[in-house]
């Protein structure tokens, strides 16, 4: 699998707390690396707990799995972002994005939390609720594609 073709996708899922203001940071619970090319690919997921790493399982990505991943990315690329970093959590759904392929970042998500989320944070971003029930969906679906190889 050339690493330059291959689409990476990071999500990280916090169990509550992203793009709130406050002092106490958001509570991380998952997050999962994969890499995905026509060929097939990888998946790496990690648990935590209060922050810390837990539990990590990988696996590899049957080729008809690889393909939903770059499906659901080139429809996750169809919404919307913001281009101001932090901001309230638009999607509701606690969960961070990036894409990439090689360097580059194709599509990213990235809403604010703790201090950076303050008022001072402040955006007119805002998303239609078929944005938030599609982007709800696709990340769920690269969750299921990504579990098949657990």
């Amino acid at each position: 699998m050339d690493d330059q073709e291959a689409i990476h996708v990071t999500l990280v899922k916090y169990e509550s707390g992203l793009g709130v203001p406050g002092i106490m940071p958001p509570q991380i619970s998952n997050s999962v690396e994969i890499r995905a090319a026509p060929n097939g690919g990888q998946i790496v997921r990690q648990t935590f707990e209060n922050n810390r790493p837990g539990s990590k399982q990988t696996g590899e990505l049957s080729v008809d799995s690889a393909a939903t991943v770059l499906n659901l990315v080139t429809q996750l690329t169809a919404l919307p972002v913001s281009s101001e970093r932090g901001g309230p959590d638009v999607f509701g759904a606690n969960t961070v994005v990036l894409v990439r392929q090689g360097k580059q970042v194709v599509w990213g998500y990235n809403p604010g939390a703790g201090c950076t989320a303050g008022p001072d944070a402040e955006t007119e971003f805002t998303v239609s609720s078929d944005h938030k029930a599609q982007f709800a969906e696709i990340i769920s679906n690269i969750y299921q594609a990504g579990e098949t190889a657990l």
